[in-house]
């Protein structure tokens, strides 16, 4: 079952590194590991697919939010073991204790499915530098195929066979999706060894009016809905491709 946990940390006046995401990554294992070993190794060696994304750090006065999120159900009690043996997350030089219990939040595959309406006009926001990997190059446009195939791929990785979608779908988004509108720009991210190149802001897909076959319209509803869970584009277990849907333009610039 996708699941977001959304942490609350006591950050007060500690400085703290640039990028805390390689320290969040880490304690996201810590945690795992406390709960089973064996699972944390099993994820750790995985390829893609990865079943957990890892948001960067935001600040805000004296706290400071985190997420993560875990697209199969086996993470989630192993992972609440380890966060009840270590409610705090160290950084380099600084600990920062829980402010709050963790924020829980999960929608099944087969309500997500189940509620994916024919919306024509899907918006998304790329709230971390997004990325993505093609032909041994990054590309930083989220060009709609680039998009929803990497929903895709991790909906079809982790959800039951039921509500899975047909790799023919791609077809169907290639000839009928469009980039309507956008605010998008380029942010970089530091790495230890490298720089990544990834875009930041908001873009409007559309189904082309034109398009007579509407039977692909409500899977794409239901993978847009997904990507609160599953990230967008590669890195998204190092803190980048954290993206939601909005409602509208309005809801953007409130």
């Amino acid at each position: 079952m996708p699941t977001s946990l959304t942490f609350t940390l006591a950050a007060r006046a500690q400085n703290l590194p640039e990028n805390c995401v390689p320290a969040l990554h880490a304690t996201f294992f810590q945690w795992l590991e406390c709960g089973d070993a064996a699972l944390a190794k099993r994820v750790h060696d995985e390829h893609d697919p990865k079943p957990y994304t890892v948001s960067p750090l935001t600040r805000a006065g004296e706290v400071a939010h985190f997420r993560i999120t875990l697209l199969d159900d086996a993470l989630l009690p192993a992972l609440q073991t380890g966060i009840a043996q270590q409610p705090q997350v160290r950084i380099a030089w600084a600990t920062l204790e829980f402010a709050d219990a963790p924020r829980l939040t999960q929608k099944s595959y087969a309500h997500i499915a189940n509620a994916a309406d024919e919306t024509p006009d899907i918006i998304l926001r790329f709230d971390s530098p997004t990325s993505f990997r093609s032909h041994d190059m990054h590309y930083s446009l989220p060009d709609p195929v680039m998009v929803f195939a990497s929903y895709l791929a991790r909906w079809n990785a982790f959800a039951p066979a039921p509500v899975q979608i047909a790799d023919a779908w791609l077809a169907w988004l290639q000839a009928s999706v469009a980039v309507t509108r956008f605010n998008l720009e380029s942010r970089i991210v530091k790495f230890k060894d490298f720089i990544q190149v990834g875009c930041v802001g908001t873009a409007q897909y559309s189904v082309m009016r034109q398009q007579t076959d509407r039977g692909g319209i409500a899977p794409l509803n239901a993978l847009a809905s997904y990507a609160e869970f599953c990230g967008t584009g590669h890195k998204t277990t190092q803190g980048m491709g954290q993206t939601r849907r909005v409602k509208d333009w309005i809801e953007i610039l409130e």
